[in-house]
């Protein structure tokens, strides 16, 4: 029997996160589930079936961002794998304030800060 090991693609450690987000595709938007979130991305529970390499732009509330009284983040991206129950977005350059929100929330998550 052949045996292999899978390697960790992923750059940025990731925390559960259950919170509803917009999703717009080209001129669709619609809500997702968003069931883990990263500095580079998030996973999104969803019936819809886009394309890979589909570009969306996602809307979410952080809660460092709600704490300061600031909108919520619009991180654009790109749908990188699919799967049954939804699909990834690899977020795209993020700004320094979005950046910052979603490495608080991983690091509140994660290490009870």
């Amino acid at each position: 029997m052949l045996g292999f090991a899978m390697t960790e693609k992923r750059q940025f450690e990731r925390a559960f996160f259950d919170d509803t987000v917009s999703v717009q595709h080209g001129n669709d938007t619609f809500e997702a589930r968003a069931r883990d979130l990263s500095v580079g991305g998030v996973y999104l529970l969803s019936d819809r079936k886009l394309a890979h390499n589909a570009a969306v732009v996602v809307t979410l509330k952080l809660p460092a961002l709600v704490e300061r009284g600031k909108p919520p983040a619009v991180l654009e991206g790109v749908v990188r794998w699919i799967r049954d129950d939804g699909f990834g977005v690899q977020f795209g350059p993020t700004g320094a304030l979005a950046t910052y929100a979603l490495a608080d929330y991983v690091a509140r998550r994660n290490h009870q800060l």
